[in-house]
C-alpha cells in the first residue's frame, strides 16, 4: 500500500488534523476484515474444485463479486485519504487495491485453497498495516498557525525634512478666439 504510506507521510509533514483520516483508514481496514471473512468462508467450505487457471473458478463468482464490491468501496476511501494530502495528491496514483481480489491466475501446480490461503494471509497483513497507519495519523495534531505581524516601516533619512509640495490648482483657460473677441469689444 505504497500510495497510503505516501499520503500519510505527506499529511504528517503538513501537520493536518489526523482524526478524520484515521477514521477513513479504519474503514478501509474494516472492509479488509470483511474480505478476510469471505476468504475464510471459502477455506471453511471450498466446494467443487475449479480449473487450473483462475482462482475465480474455485472461489465462485458470488464471492469474487463481493470482493470486487468491497474493492470499489475502498477505492473511494483511498481517494479521500489521498485528497487530504493537498497539492501533493496529484502525484499519488492508486497502485493496487487494499482488498485481495479473486481475479488472478493460479501459479503452476497451485490449487484454489492454496491461493486462497495465501490471499487471506496477505489480506491480514494489509489490515494490520492499515491499522498501524491509522494509529500513526491519529496522533498528528494540527499545526499551530503562526500569524506574521507586518514589519514596521523604517524611516528614510531626510524624508521627514521634505514636505509634500502643495497641489497646483488647475485653472480652466478660455479659448484664444474668445479672448480676441473680448479685447476688441473692450476697445470699442
Amino acid at each position: 500500500m505504497q500510495i497510503l504510506d505516501q499520503a500519510v507521510e505527506t499529511i504528517r509533514k503538513l501537520g493536518t488534523n489526523g482524526a478524520p483520516l484515521a477514521v477513513k483508514l479504519e474503514a478501509i481496514a474494516a472492509c479488509g476484515d470483511q474480505a478476510a471473512r469471505i476468504w475464510q468462508g471459502y477455506l471453511d467450505k471450498p466446494g467443487v474444485p475449479g480449473d487450473k487457471y483462475t482462482i475465480v473458478s474455485w472461489v465462485g463468482a458470488e464471492r469474487a463479486k463481493q470482493l470486487y464490491e468491497l474493492s470499489l468501496q475502498v477505492h473511494v476511501l483511498v481517494k479521500d485519504v489521498c485528497a487530504a494530502a493537498g497539492n501533493q495528491a496529484r502525484f499519488l496514483v492508486l497502485d493496487e487495491s487494499p482488498i485481495a481480489l479473486a481475479y488472478r491466475g493460479l501459479k503452476e501446480g497451485e490449487t484454489g485453497p492454496q491461493a486462497a490461503q495465501a490471499l487471506l494471509a496477505a489480506q491480514q497483513v494489509t489490515n494490520k498495516h492499515l491499522r498501524a497507519l491509522a494509529d500513526k495519523v491519529r496522533v498528528i495534531k494540527p499545526a499551530a498557525k503562526t500569524v506574521k505581524k507586518p514589519a514596521a516601516k523604517k524611516a528614510v533619512p531626510g524624508a521627514a525634512k521634505k514636505k509634500a509640495a502643495p497641489k497646483k490648482k488647475v485653472v480652466a483657460r478660455k479659448p484664444a478666439g474668445k479672448k480676441a473677441v473680448k479685447k476688441s469689444a473692450k476697445k470699442k
